[in-house]
């Protein structure tokens, strides 16, 4: 193992935790704007990458994610706060808002 180098990551990996590869919607809305769906490929607690030539997006904007999570027969949706971290012509990376929960203890 090398200095300087996480060994729970692969070499040349930024990002701190794993993304988990998903196919689902999410829905993305910026100030102002109606919420337009898009493909999650990729998701973890601190990010997301969504898929579409034409998102939309701005480096730096702040966004509402909401993700629609069928529990048990309903759909349940999940809102969180994020900013725009990059754009390309695949899509946009976005990093979440707001703080990690943590498991309660006891």
């Amino acid at each position: 193992m090398s200095a300087g180098r996480d060994h729970f990551r692969p070499a040349g990996e930024r990002r701190l935790l794993q993304r988990n590869a998903v196919a689902t919607d999410v829905y993305v809305s910026g100030r102002g704007q109606r919420p337009r769906r898009f493909k999650a490929s990729n998701l973890s607690a601190l990010g997301v990458f969504v898929e579409g030539a034409d998102t939309g997006l701005e480096t730096g904007q702040v966004v509402t994610l909401v993700f629609p999570v069928p529990v048990e027969g309903v759909v349940r949706l999940h809102r969180k706060k994020a900013v725009v971290a990059h754009v390309s012509a695949r899509g946009a990376g976005l990093m979440m808002q707001g703080r990690l929960r943590r498991p309660r203890q006891g």
